[in-house]
């Protein structure tokens, strides 16, 4: 579970619809793609015809920045993403390897240095690039050396075969080991206004110009139906007078407190990723988003997030 912590500050500063990543300039939302397979990340999906069109009309609708992993499937994003996402559209692509699927809801964690060179051709294979535009190590498994796993990737990296590299989840002491090697592109946590733990390596990425994106960045789950319910009444007040919905307001409290980040959003709904959008165009005022992190964390009293509560924990 992720405990729930001090509130993130915000600022006053203009509101920016893109940043810099990746070598490139991409939207403040990216699409998350554990949308395009069955359930949240496993098995094909049923209609992939009408997936593959929901992932174009996402581009289209300005969208382009994707975020995948070779888990996811497992492989079955990478596999979509590469039928549709052709490099000529300017879309940057990010995939992930180093957690392993042992079933529907198994998930662990592999970074030893063969398997990650195997998952890095392979993921190339279902992309259909010669080289993955930004790639994250998944998770540093603690049982291999830090060193081993970025290694890896770097001479992967070196070879052509990847981009920039970018690592999810590092704690701080991980993430200022890899900076003394070399800064990773990207980070990547959960964050959202009901999980701000994060806050501070976020902050740590800030100062380094390093860009910080927050995956989970809408509460779809993760909390009991109680405990939701309070987080979404507080959402809908505080983004009623900026004409947002609750999960606009959620998103915009992403935004609001990570100037220099990206929020990953993920639907099977057009309308849904359009709506989204909507949340890159309103800014809240630091003092709004602010309020809004305190009177999350004490309406939550120290109850943990889970991003894999099952629904039936939700009723």
């Amino acid at each position: 579970m992720v405990a729930t912590s001090a509130p993130a500050v915000a600022t006053d500063a203009p509101p920016q619809r893109r940043i810099a990543l990746a070598g490139r300039t991409v939207s403040r939302l990216g699409f998350g793609a554990a949308r395009l397979t069955a359930g949240d990340g496993w098995g094909r999906p049923s209609d992939p015809v009408q997936t593959r069109r929901l992932l174009r009309l996402a581009i289209d609708e300005g969208y382009d920045y994707i975020d995948s992993a070779d888990a996811l499937g497992p492989g079955v994003s990478d596999e979509i993403i590469g039928d549709v996402v052709h490099p000529a559209l300017g879309v940057v692509v990010a995939s992930k390897v180093g957690m392993l699927r042992t079933g529907p809801h198994g998930w662990g964690v592999l970074g030893r240095p063969d398997y990650l060179r195997q998952q890095v051709y392979a993921t190339l294979v279902r992309l259909r690039r010669e080289q993955i535009p930004l790639l994250y190590l998944h998770r540093i498994d603690p049982d291999v050396p830090l060193d081993d796993q970025w290694g890896t990737l770097r001479e992967l990296r070196d070879e052509g075969l990847i981009g920039h590299l970018g690592v999810c989840e590092p704690t701080i002491e991980q993430f200022e080991h890899l900076v003394d090697v070399e800064a990773p592109a990207v980070v990547q946590s959960l964050y959202n206004v009901a999980a701000p733990g994060s806050a501070a390596i976020a902050d740590r990425a800030d100062a380094l110009g390093v860009p910080f994106v927050a995956y989970w960045a809408l509460i779809g789950r993760g909390l009991a139906a109680p405990h939701h319910e309070k987080v979404f009444a507080i959402l809908q007040a505080a983004g009623a007078p900026f004409g947002l919905t609750a999960a606009q307001t959620a998103l915009a409290w992403v935004l609001a407190t990570r100037a220099n980040g990206l929020a990953l959003v993920g639907s099977r709904s057009l309308r849904h990723l359009a709506e989204n959008r909507a949340a890159l165009d309103v800014r809240l005022p630091a003092d709004v988003a602010e309020r809004i992190g305190f009177d999350v964390a004490a309406a939550l009293d120290g109850v943990a997030f889970d991003p894999r509560r099952s629904a039936e924990e939700e009723r």
